[in-house]
């Protein structure tokens, strides 16, 4: 609650009927009733017609859900409004304005959230895990992955490799439809950054089918390893 406003956790500048209000317009730009989206994403008709209508604080999951259901990428949910999409665009993410998330594992600043449509999926990653046995669930999508450590050193298993140790400057290039994950094998966490891309489906492609299924957006003072220079 801010200024006596319900906010929410994709940041402290996006007002909850900011929120409701451009899923309800997506909702009626495609012909749903709210029972439609209902049946298609499990979410309560009534719990939906709370977001709609700025009385209800929705979580990362619930919102992945609508989106995924709306064919829509969550960006166009968390940064409403026109976004470009013509031959010559450009975005520029500074330190510590990406859009955050965490899943516990990793935590994740995805950048150019702004633009809708993107070829590619490009997130900072902070690898907490230390084992594999901190996963209840591997990461598994579409496409292809490219991995390249920043700082720290990473152990990277996947489903059909032996595991493999990429340090500061090393990177992986590899196929994403194999369950995979990376856990810290440094002193400090792992900073790398992963570049996700599904030639199949790039037009569409959405942010959360990259990340965990336990994903949810973050505070600035939840994974301050991201936060801006002051």
């Amino acid at each position: 609650m801010v200024n006596g406003k319900l906010v929410s956790a994709f940041g402290p500048d996006l007002e909850i009927d900011a929120i409701g209000r451009q899923l309800k317009e997506l909702r009626l730009r495609q012909r749903l009733t709210i029972s439609d989206l209902s049946k298609q994403t499990g979410v309560s008709v009534s719990y939906i017609s709370k977001i709609e209508n700025g009385q209800a604080t929705p979580s990362f999951d619930v919102i992945k859900r609508i989106s995924d259901a709306l064919e829509m990428g969550i960006e166009d949910v968390i940064q409403p409004g026109d976004k470009p999409n013509l031959t010559g665009r450009k975005t520029v993410t500074r330190k510590g304005e990406g859009v955050l998330f965490t899943s516990g594992q990793y935590d994740y600043c995805a950048h150019g959230a702004e633009l809708a449509h993107k070829g590619m999926c490009p997130l900072e990653i902070i690898v907490h895990a230390r084992d594999v046995d901190d996963f209840d669930h591997w990461s598994k999508h579409n496409g292809e992955e490219f991995i390249y450590v920043l700082t720290g050193a990473i152990e990277v298993h996947t489903e059909h490799y032996a595991p493999f140790i990429l340090r500061e400057g090393d990177s992986s290039y590899f196929d994403s439809s194999m369950a995979h994950v990376y856990v810290s094998v440094s002193e400090e966490d792992a900073r790398v950054l992963s570049i996700s891309h599904d030639p199949a489906t790039a037009v569409t492609a959405k942010i959360g089918r990259f990340m965990l299924p336990n994903a949810r957006t973050a505070e600035a003072s939840e994974v301050s390893a991201f936060a801006g220079d002051d």
